[in-house]
């Protein structure tokens, strides 16, 4: 449309891609796992020498906790001695903004969680990380012991809204996991939900 010459137009295009580019370091075998996710446990796995295996659990919310769950079958079942096991979320895909934005998901104003003016939530980062092992073979390794899993539940919430939790999910998760653990609610000390408002 300027009515330049091929040279002219060439380089401009060289000057454009040069400074879009700028910004981004140069693309190696460590970029993808910094955007799909089935690249992330290879390249932890292979950066510290670990040979159990590795994969990524996606299950929306409850991921990281799904993450222990696979990490405590793998325990009892003697398919590993040692599990590193966690979460790790960066809103780093604009897809899953705006969709969350389009279907009403996030909170106009205010994050109102458990409340009866509960109106979406917003999003936040994170990572946290556990180190798992057999308790009997912790202890004898001379390990600190933070916590014991006693066992735990999964369930989905069945029929109903991407953003109204159904309140039956979350009782039939919690039944699993006492019935696993051994023990009822009246033991338990301290809840923590799932908080998204």
């Amino acid at each position: 449309e300027e009515g330049w010459d091929d040279g002219k137009l060439a380089g401009f295009l060289d000057a454009v891609e040069s400074s879009y580019k700028g910004p981004f370091p140069p693309v190696d075998e460590d970029t993808l796992a910094g955007g799909l996710s089935n690249t992330i446990a290879g390249r932890i796995c292979n950066h510290f020498d670990l040979g159990g295996g590795g994969y990524t659990v996606d299950g929306a919310c409850s991921s990281s906790l799904l993450s222990v769950t696979q990490a405590a079958k793998s325990l009892i079942d003697g398919d590993t001695d040692v599990v590193v096991a966690g979460g790790v979320d960066l809103s780093i895909d604009p897809f899953e903004i705006i969709g969350f934005a389009k279907t009403g998901a996030l909170a106009r104003g205010e994050m109102r969680v458990y409340d009866r003016r509960a109106g979406g939530f917003w999003p936040g980062e994170g990572c946290g990380m556990v180190v798992l092992m057999r308790e009997g073979d912790a202890l004898a390794a001379g390990h600190r012991v933070y916590a014991t899993v006693a066992g735990w539940g999964i369930s989905s919430d069945g029929q109903g809204g991407m953003t109204r939790p159904e309140e039956r999910g979350y009782r039939l998760a919690l039944e699993r996991a006492y019935e696993r653990a051994g023990f009822g609610i009246g033991s338990v000390a301290l809840f923590e939900g799932h908080g998204t408002g």
